[in-house]
């Protein structure tokens, strides 16, 4: 019986390996598209899938609401974005100035926002301004609401402008998924064109069944930097996570490069696909030794836009989360980009779907 037993739990293990250890690969990459019309200019740094077509995105310059919602009309035969509908403001941030990068949905009742001024990941609930003290319609809190989740770092562990920028939320495992943008302090300076080297970053996990629990972390390492071209504005980071259904994860590194002329600016966006299910853990607090391990990384595709005179398709995605499963089976993905409220007139909020298999 013992005998039975054991080889029943390694055929599951050896199941679920194979399982998470699938191969995806891109189906189809849909041309970028943006919808002045029917979206807003804005500062999206961040998207969540709220249920149905229904997403919700955050803004990184806004000091009022906390998330907007939008509807996204995908065809489900071809995985394209046909149309895109804003649907307005949701709840209040409860200061100015939090930089919130990234929101992942985590139950029916709450969503976590990562903050980059604050170096802060906080869970709120959906539908209520979430201001201490008061509900939206000023009535005291009930007091019998659940203790929402909240963890944070220090400022002094990040270089400016290089905090928490990614958030994805494994609903299977039950895991909370975010990655510092570029090294932390400890791990040495960020990467430029007249620095080049690879960033190492920090990928961590959070339980949700034991939100007292420290994170799991593990080391990531990030590709060189393209360019040796001096620029105005510079950024190499991870800029998204997004959660697969089997547990594995898709990474976007992003290197945004914009000269003093802007002309020659480009955005080079590489999507990786790694499995932290079969990666050894790396203490956050640890500095990094030699012979340390890193998650192994498989690109799963890559894009480059520009701006140049006679095309202006620049587009710093920094938003990403699954979309619908088509007909056949296939994975939407879908990515945001930040326009930087519409920036000169020239930036758009341009919205990408891929479609992945495994």
């Amino acid at each position: 019986m013992k005998h039975l037993l054991l080889s029943l739990i390694l055929s599951c293990f050896s199941f679920l390996t194979t399982q998470a250890s699938a191969d995806w690969h891109v189906v189809r990459s849909h041309p970028q598209k943006h919808f002045l019309q029917t979206i807003p200019a804005g500062n999206y740094s961040g998207i969540t899938n709220m249920g149905g077509d229904v997403y919700a995105m955050v803004s990184d310059k806004s000091d009022s609401a906390l998330y907007f919602n939008v509807r996204l009309y995908i065809s489900r035969q071809t995985g394209e974005l046909l149309q895109a509908e804003y649907m307005g403001s949701k709840g209040r941030a409860e200061a100015a100035g939090l930089d919130n990068e990234a929101i992942a949905k985590v139950s029916d009742s709450t969503i976590v926002v990562a903050s980059e001024q604050r170096f802060r990941l906080k869970e709120y609930l959906i539908g209520q301004n979430n201001v201490p003290g008061k509900d939206r319609n000023g009535v005291a809190e009930d007091k019998t609401q659940p203790k929402l989740w909240e963890w944070s770092m220090r400022e002094e562990d990040f270089w400016p402008n290089y905090g928490f920028e990614s958030l994805a939320y494994d609903s299977i495992g039950r895991k909370l998924w975010t990655i510092n943008e570029s090294a932390m302090r400890r791990d040495g300076k960020p990467a430029t064109p007249q620095n080049p080297h690879r960033n190492v970053l920090r990928l961590m996990s959070f339980n949700r069944d034991d939100v007292t629990a420290v994170p799991v972390a593990y080391l990531y390492r990030m590709d060189m930097p393209t360019t040796m071209k001096t620029a105005e504005t510079y950024a190499m980071g991870v800029s998204e996570l997004c959660a697969l259904p089997d547990g594995q994860l898709l990474v976007l590194e992003r290197e945004a490069f914009v000269p003093k002329t802007k002309i020659g600016a480009f955005c080079q966006c590489k999507l990786y696909v790694v499995n932290p299910l079969v990666e050894t853990p790396y203490p956050l607090e640890k500095s990094v030794e030699a012979g340390a391990p890193y998650v192994s990384k498989r690109l799963l595709t890559s894009w480059r836009t520009t701006i140049t005179l006679f095309s202006q398709n620049w587009a710093n995605y920094e938003g990403m989360c699954l979309g619908p499963k088509l007909e056949n089976g296939d994975q939407v993905v879908i990515l945001v980009s930040d326009s930087q409220n519409g920036y000169a007139g020239l930036l758009r909020d341009w919205f990408k779907t891929i479609v992945i298999s495994n």
